[in-house]
């Protein structure tokens, strides 16, 4: 068996089943079975063009058992192929296995971080749900934190409303975390009405009552970091919001103060920030699926090969994370029940502080804060551009323990 069989079979028999059940059209040059093993095998190759990918199958090992096909046929396949069929060996994977959890946040259930960014357009085209022409397709996107892992997404024109998309993935009895710009009183009701739970960053010019100050739990180690903390019960002073409460956390990080609105009232002050602090997370799987895999070129200009792209670039980025965690594990190495407790005083020559003065890193505090999350995070959570880069030279060796070996030298 090949490296590239291996990371696939987690999923192989998912794609057979639906392949074996889909209807079929009566001319096809490419089965949607190899149409997707094609895609897995073009998000980790690094490639970066429909034109790359299809020079690279005519040449690919014959061992990776990818047919020759023209940029006509793979062009074709795209918008031929229903993304339902893609979707449904996405949610089925996901319901097949279970994911390790990070086990700083055990201490609560399923939580989310919602998000939407851009993609852009070779050229704008038509979109058919906003009936406008869109140089940009936003992906508002549905992160795990609990499993470091992407689960559900919609696609819509670059104006779409993130609001809008995040009620239709909206469930209940799960946690969501949110940037400030989702914040609006509505919304949280809404999520209050659907037995869910939320952490919403607020605007800092938000007007509120004090119903009731509730005790500061934080970490003493944290307050040297960590000033003008404040945990409350408040309602809005605007009249046509004014019957709705919820529980404001506030405190300052360097020069930025953040305002945290949640209905989470049974945990601790710094449980609620450990939250925000993790919506991070879905900023840098942003970053991996454009960048690190490629995602930021659309090989595909159609809405509905949009989609296909979509399905199969989170599908590849879960098959890479499981396929990581399982070569880790053949060599003892499984993801911890607890985490270690890092010093409280990084060295200061190893935090990076970030030069974008809109990012939270920006300040020392904080990118010490998000350091310590990322160093618990490395090894089973993440992937970096040189494993990826070995798995795309490993594809076509045989699935060996030299080939194990070699990636998990990579896996930090």
């Amino acid at each position: 068996m090949t490296t590239f069989d291996e990371l696939l079979a987690p999923v192989t028999p998912i794609i057979q089943h639906i392949e074996h059940h889909r209807s079929k059209h009566h001319n096809e040059d490419l089965t949607w079975f190899a149409f997707v093993r094609i895609l897995v095998y073009f998000f980790t190759k690094n490639l970066l063009s429909g034109n790359e990918l299809s020079v690279s199958l005519q040449s690919a090992d014959p061992n990776l058992g990818l047919p020759k096909t023209s940029r006509r046929a793979l062009s074709e396949g795209f918008w031929r192929f229903s993304p339902k069929l893609l979707q449904r060996a996405l949610t089925t994977y996901l319901a097949t296995y279970t994911f390790p959890e990070i086990p700083e946040l055990s201490f609560v259930g399923p939580t989310y971080a919602v998000d939407g960014s851009l993609f852009p357009l070779m050229q704008s085209i038509y979109w058919p749900k906003s009936r406008d022409f869109t140089e940009n397709v936003k992906l508002h996107l549905k992160f795990s934190l609990t499993n470091a892992i992407a689960v559900e997404f919609v696609l819509d024109a670059e104006h779409s409303s993130e609001r809008t998309a995040f009620r239709t993935m909206l469930q209940p009895h799960q946690i969501y975390v949110l940037d400030r710009g989702y914040m609006e009183y509505q919304l949280v009701k809404d999520v209050d009405d659907c037995a869910a739970w939320l952490v919403v960053r607020a605007y800092n010019n938000i007007e509120v009552e004090t119903i009731k100050e509730l005790p500061v739990s934080v970490p003493d180690a944290r307050h040297s970091h960590w000033t003008n903390i404040r945990d409350r019960i408040v309602r809005p002073k605007d009249p046509e919001f004014a019957h709705i409460s919820f529980r404001l956390v506030e405190c300052t990080v360097g020069t930025t103060t953040y305002r945290l609105i949640t209905n989470l009232y049974h945990l601790t002050t710094f449980q609620i920030i450990l939250l925000y602090a993790y919506r991070w997370q879905i900023e840098l799987i942003f970053r991996y699926l454009k960048h690190t895999m490629h995602g930021v070129h659309l090989i595909t200009q159609h809405p509905i090969g949009i989609q296909n792209f979509f399905y199969a670039l989170l599908l590849t980025a879960l098959l890479h994370l499981h396929f990581k965690q399982r070569c880790l594990a053949e060599e003892g190495h499984t993801p911890p029940d607890t985490l270690p407790t890092l010093p409280q005083q990084p060295d200061k020559h190893i935090i990076k502080i970030s030069d974008d003065e809109d990012r939270p890193t920006n300040h020392l505090a904080i990118a010490r804060f998000f350091a310590r999350l990322s160093d618990a995070l490395t090894r089973f959570w993440k992937i970096s551009k040189h494993w990826l880069h070995t798995l795309a030279e490993c594809l076509s060796r045989p699935y060996t323990s030299d080939v194990v070996r070699l990636l998990n030298k990579y896996a930090v």
